[in-house]
């Protein structure tokens, strides 16, 4: 299965370059693959950017489940981009592909359309939110805690919210914000 070969992959580059915590297990990323897989039945849209992927936690595994989807894995930091462009080479992801740099760089440059911004611990959710709110995307899945979510409630008026718990996880929670007309 792709997914053991990517966990199996991201453990053995991680002894050498850090993507994820030193302390991370088979187990224990499987269990953060899972609750990123949790996000399959709320995607919408062809095209999905991974803003801050990292070490691909989350967009990997979610274009090994959706080979009809496009995804980009947008990553800042060079040494993660590089492990995420011999990943995606590896598992032979035809479907994904890397942008070096930052989600405001990759908005700026391209016309996502109608698209999915996810993110897993974005440290600045109010960035990916704006993106909503300007319409430059149709939603934003985030997995995140429910603190983060309190920050930026109040600009949230006019977007349809939607919030999922993550199962055996009192901190964390699926978020998902969408545009959608007034007609609907």
């Amino acid at each position: 299965m792709q997914v053991d070969t990517y966990v199996d992959f991201l453990l053995a580059y991680n002894k050498n370059v850090n993507l994820v915590s030193k302390k991370s297990t088979r187990e224990t990323l499987k269990v953060l693959i899972y609750e990123s897989l949790l996000l399959k039945k709320h995607l919408s849209t062809p095209f999905i950017i991974d803003a801050g992927s990292g070490g691909g936690i989350l967009g990997i595994p979610l274009a090994t489940f959706f080979p009809e989807k496009k995804l980009v894995l947008v990553e800042a930091i060079q040494k993660k981009a590089v492990f995420l462009k011999l990943a995606i080479s590896k598992l032979d992801l035809k479907n994904t592909e890397v942008w070096k740099g930052s989600i405001q760089e990759y908005m700026q440059r391209h016309d996502v359309g109608a698209s999915t911004i996810i993110s897993r611990g974005f440290p600045h959710i109010e960035i990916l939110v704006d993106y909503v709110l300007t319409k430059r995307i149709k939603e934003l899945i985030l997995i995140t805690s429910p603190l983060k979510i309190d920050i930026i409630k109040n600009k949230l008026a006019n977007i349809r919210q939607t919030s999922y718990n993550v199962p055996s996880r009192d901190n964390l929670i699926i978020f998902k914000m969408e545009n959608v007309s007034r007609e609907t």
